[in-house]
């Protein structure tokens, strides 16, 4: 039905939205050192007080601290085709941000971590996903959302160019320990072919799991899972670490996180 249609286009852009809030981009050096021109993706946690931006190292590792640069999230998505209105909005355009020295946790597992200062405004606060030592990846489900900043899908604007958001959902997997030594931290969506853009930038995004949350179908709540690192070209997969591989990471680097 036509109508049936509407309200789960809806429901997704709503879910997206509730991702969206937590995302951010992160602008980093292309080939032989460009400053720039590549793109990658976060999420902002809060752990333990601590502000927090997540995202693979693989994303950053080569870029100098003086070249990074981040995309923040604001409170809604804008979609070209949408037919329920909430007003006349002018779109917005927002230029990339500059950390100043901004401090650098990394490990072996392809995991990296920004502190941030404190968020005096709740309008920050609300940017960031409340993270703790209870969060657990479901054994199995069917709607796994990933939303994130590929390459693929920015904008050429003359010499530069407007990063835009990907969306898409998977249902979960679990891959092999055969193609991953420590796969029991893993956790992996299936891509969605038909919907396929070069993955590069992805990485950083995180997987969430829509909940149902008290207040319906306008303001859903979702649930961090895992975070990608990695996209299985044959399995056409993207793949990342449980939330549970997060936790590992922050808590054994709480002392440098507090001392913040």
């Amino acid at each position: 039905m036509v109508v049936e249609s509407a309200i789960n286009k809806t429901a997704t852009r709503a879910i997206a939205n509730a991702m969206y809030r937590h995302t951010f981009g992160i602008v980093v050096d292309g080939k032989f050192g460009a400053e720039g021109r590549e793109l990658g993706s976060g999420i902002g946690v809060l752990w333990k007080s601590t502000y927090l931006i997540l995202t693979a190292d693989h994303v950053v590792d080569k870029t100098p601290f003086e070249r990074l640069y981040f995309l923040l999230p604001d409170e809604a998505l804008e979609f070209e085709d949408d037919d329920i209105a909430s007003g006349s909005r002018t779109v917005k355009v927002r230029k990339r941000f500059a950390l100043e020295k901004p401090e650098i946790i990394e490990d072996d597992d392809d995991l990296a971590a920004f502190i941030l200062p404190t968020q005096a405004q709740e309008t920050g606060r609300n940017h960031f996903y409340r993270l703790d030592e209870h969060h657990v990846a479901p054994s199995e489900a069917e709607q796994i959302g990933v939303l994130g900043y590929p390459a693929d899908a920015r904008i050429p604007v003359g010499a530069n160019y407007m990063a835009t958001l990907y969306l898409a959902f998977g249902q979960m997997g679990h891959p092999a320990s055969s193609e991953f030594a420590d796969s029991d931290s893993r956790i992996s969506i299936n891509y969605p072919t038909q919907l396929t853009v070069d993955p590069p930038g992805l990485s950083g995004s995180g997987l969430w799991l829509p909940t149902s949350g008290n207040e319906g179908l306008w303001k859903p709540t979702i649930q961090l899972v895992g975070l990608t690192t990695i996209h299985d070209q044959v399995a056409q997969k993207l793949v990342g670490y449980k939330v549970e591989k997060l936790i590992e990471f922050l808590s054994a680097n709480d002392d440098r996180i507090s001392k913040n």
